[in-house]
């Protein structure tokens, strides 16, 4: 028993020793679904469903690479709020109702040490995260169709 615990301790302050490191493993990639938008700008997209897959987003990850984004589903159109809390990386955010673009938040930037901690919330049913500048590189409008492709 002395054994297992002390194996136990040891295990546990590795982890603590490893740091921001292993944070980043600590958020896997989610099984994935595609999102078109405009008819021609696909975006493979990781899903978030449940309310832990959602609060922990892309936390914590280094990076986005381009042509991906993570989705945020929910069952029925609601306010949805985004924060970047743990981001590492700026966010092009982008709210759908009802198949169409309701919100384009740009360059959504990191929370800083001690700076403001904006939520930004509009009434949708899915909400896509995309690397900074996506919206502009495809020249993305409010109104754009937006299809969910689901695996």
């Amino acid at each position: 028993m002395r054994r297992l615990m002390a194996g136990t301790m040891s295990l546990l302050l590795l982890l603590l020793a490893a740091g921001p490191s292993l944070a980043a493993e600590m958020n896997p990639p989610l099984s994935r679904g595609t999102v078109r938008i405009k008819g021609r700008v696909t975006v493979a997209a990781e899903i978030a469903r449940s309310p832990q897959e959602k609060m922990r987003g892309l936390s914590r990850r280094p990076s986005l690479p381009a042509g991906r984004g993570m989705l945020f589903l929910y069952q029925r159109p609601q306010p949805i709020g985004i924060w970047m809390k743990d981001m590492k990386f700026s966010l092009d955010i982008l709210w759908a109702l009802d198949g169409r673009l309701v919100k384009i938040e740009r360059k959504a930037p990191p929370l800083v040490p001690g700076g403001p901690e904006p939520v930004y919330v509009e009434f949708a049913d899915l909400v896509l995260e995309v690397p900074a500048g996506f919206a502009d590189r495809h020249q993305l409008r409010l109104g754009d169709p937006v299809q969910v492709i689901l695996p």
